[in-house]
């Protein structure tokens, strides 16, 4: 008798799977942040409830789900802790990058273990010089989120034209653990847990497999599509990816406005202020506060799922995302992590003493947050002026 298949969860199913490490990750999320990175324990977890599979290919025991569930999945931990959503959703959309190499890459990467971990750094940076057989790499690459629980880094770089002329090729390249040493000067006062150390390589050789260049990436015709054939793979790298940056600030907001009613709704103000002695709960501007913080969340949180829906759509009907809908995501991108800035700084600024105590989750809530929008990517005056170019005829200057 043939064996049955396994069986694969459902979005709901993975979704509510995250919601049930919330309170553990919440209960560890001081200590996170004191180790400076995510503990082993939690990622452990992770990989129980088969997390990182959300978007990795069936060939090596994935869901081939969407962005959207990733988001979801994603919003749900944050509202435990901000770092540990962070590293999460990279662990899950790295598996999705992972699928856009050539099949040799992904192969090896998956042979000893399919639900290895990749930590990223993605700026082209280093050098990457030809030899027979592939390249070699040496330099050092920042901010790889969560290098300590991974068994291969992604990095950025220069592949040098194959003819010896012309210009050369951004892309990335796959290194694996032993290959690489660690630079830790991750001490931050925001995002501290997410352990994004420095990738350190020297003279390391990468065989030719390993090798996907940013063209390919924004193209939606990569070598492992053309293996795959699902169309979420499809995709180009911008339109979708960060994403999986962005929609950890929405989930940190909606935990931080869960705190927020819950130190609120019983707390009465003291000293000689006005309604010293009342219910912090009626008072007009707390009240306003909190309903600006909801509402920001919900904007953004419908924002972000319509331009995935929409975007995934377009894949589903064989189409390739265009530019103007790649640069229409980049400006929700962004856009949303501005909500949750706002809405966080809302109801911050309504703690008073309270908030600004080390064990008040709030306040670690506002700085993740503003960490977040510190990304490039997030850049909101960048951003936005690249939507305005495309918009007003000009050349797109920027990351689409």
């Amino acid at each position: 008798m043939a064996a049955s298949a396994p069986r694969i969860p459902s979005r709901e199913t993975l979704i509510a799977r995250a919601r049930t490490l919330v309170p553990g990750i919440r209960a560890r999320a001081a200590e996170a942040e004191a180790a400076r990175r995510v503990p082993g324990e939690t990622v452990e977890e992770m990989r129980a409830l088969e997390i990182f599979k959300t978007l990795q290919p069936a060939r090596y025991g994935g869901f081939a789900y969407d962005f959207s569930t990733m988001v979801e999945i994603t919003v749900a931990l944050a509202a435990g802790c901000a770092s540990t959503a962070w590293c999460a959703s990279l662990g899950i959309v790295h598996h999705w990058l992972l699928a856009q190499f050539p099949i040799e890459a992904q192969d090896e990467v998956c042979a000893d273990d399919p639900g290895v971990l990749l930590s990223g750094s993605y700026a082209p940076v280093g050098t990457c010089e030809a030899v027979d057989g592939g390249w070699r790499v040496t330099g050092s690459w920042s901010y790889s989120s969560n290098v300590d629980n991974c068994g291969w880094a992604l990095i950025g770089v220069f592949f040098p034209p194959e003819d010896g002329e012309g210009t050369p090729q951004p892309g990335f390249t796959l290194v694996p653990r032993r290959d690489f040493s660690l630079h830790d000067d991750w001490h931050m006062v925001g995002l501290a847990a997410t352990g994004s150390k420095d990738v350190v390589c020297d003279d390391v050789f990468v065989p030719m497999h390993r090798r996907i260049t940013f063209a390919e990436l924004g193209s939606g015709d990569t070598p492992g599509y053309r293996f795959h054939r699902e169309p979420i793979y499809r995709l180009p790298l911008m339109a979708c990816l960060p994403t999986a940056i962005s929609s950890p600030a929405l989930g940190t907001l909606k935990g931080a406005i869960d705190d927020f009613v819950e130190s609120v709704a019983g707390r009465r103000t003291r000293g000689a202020v006005v309604m010293g002695g009342d219910r912090m709960a009626e008072f007009p501007h707390v009240q306003s506060r909190l309903g600006q913080a909801q509402a920001h969340f919900n904007a953004g949180h419908a924002l972000l799922l319509s331009d995935l829906r929409e975007t995934e759509a377009m894949a589903g009907r064989g189409q390739t995302p265009d530019i103007a809908r790649r640069i229409h995501n980049r400006l929700t991108q962004s856009f949303i992590v501005k909500l949750a800035t706002e809405g966080i700084d809302a109801i911050y600024a309504a703690t008073g003493g309270p908030g600004l105590h080390l064990a008040a989750p709030i306040q670690r809530a506002w700085r993740d947050i503003h960490a977040i929008g510190h990304h490039i990517s997030f850049n909101w005056d960048a951003v936005s002026s690249m939507y305005g170019q495309m918009r007003l005829g000009l050349e797109p200057r920027g990351q689409y």
